[in-house]
């Protein structure tokens, strides 16, 4: 169980020579989820794009050849902006902060990807109204969370670090942090033969 509670720590709060070595081993693991999250978050050349908890900067190496836009990341850990600054070479402006006090100016955003973050948003739903805040009226934001049917399968979620959803959980959440239902749409997909996951698409209205 301490092996497990320490992955689950990890997967938190990323640091020291583990945060690294479990960045390169979920950038390989998130590799599908990553690729369906950013073609539905469908960039158009000029937006202004935030990626919240970008980790080791992997989803904004593939925002980059997917054309021109402005890319921001925020993540709390120094260990994984370190490792997203060697990923996007100057490609994308990197931000230290909490998710749930985003280091960014109301309205600001046309579209905010949330990948396997929102497992650590609190039960007032502070990262989502972030999300919702930052955005401009009529942007949008993509959320990729595994199922809560899979993950209940893994030892580290009994660490008690992660929060689980299934997809009226998600749409929940989404609804809780400020957004419309009727903007709402929650897709549940296949990641592997066992793994099932949800993505969320949500947008700010008027």
């Amino acid at each position: 169980m301490r092996l497990a509670e320490g992955f689950a720590h990890q997967l938190a709060h990323p640091a020291g020579w583990a945060g690294r070595f479990l960045g390169r081993a979920m950038d390989v693991a998130n590799r599908r989820p990553m690729h369906m999250a950013v073609g539905m978050l469908s960039i158009r050349p000029g937006e202004a794009v935030l990626d919240a908890g970008c980790g080791t900067g992997a989803a904004l190496a593939e925002m980059r050849w997917r054309g021109p836009a402005s890319l921001t990341g925020v993540d709390r850990s120094p260990v994984m902006l370190d490792m997203a600054q060697r990923k996007t070479r100057g490609a994308a402006t990197l931000l230290q902060g909490d998710l749930a006090a985003l280091p960014l100016p109301d309205g600001r955003v046309d579209a905010a990807l949330a990948l396997n973050t929102l497992y650590f948003d609190d039960y007032a739903h502070r990262f989502v109204r972030e999300l919702h805040r930052v955005l401009r009226p009529g942007g949008r934001m993509v959320a990729y969370v595994t199922h809560s049917d899979t993950m209940r399968g893994w030892a580290f979620t009994r660490a008690g670090l992660h929060r689980l959803y299934d997809a009226e959980g998600l749409r929940a959440a989404l609804i809780a942090g400020g957004f419309a239902p009727d903007a709402i749409a929650v897709h549940e997909v296949a990641v592997t033969r066992s793994v099932r996951g949800l993505i969320g698409h949500a947008r700010r209205g008027a």
